[in-house]
């Protein structure tokens, strides 16, 4: 009997996983820098960003409470 190697398609699939989580992270990362990228436009153009309005008490549906 010969002694042959062990198959190596568990260090191609480990190296595809790893690929995978890899590119997950740089699509989040450039996808999170876009965004700030775009609310800072926003923001030089004089408009206010979603997360920096004002909230008053008409916001949060209390202006018919007593």
């Amino acid at each position: 009997m010969t002694d042959q190697p062990p198959p190596r398609k568990t260090g191609k699939a480990a190296m595809i996983v790893v690929a995978i989580i890899a590119a997950l992270i740089v699509v989040v990362f450039v996808g999170l820098n876009v965004s700030h990228y775009t609310s800072l436009q926003k923001q030089q153009q004089g408009q206010s960003a979603p997360d920096s309005a004002k909230q008053g008490p008409q916001d949060l549906g209390t202006e018919n409470q007593q």
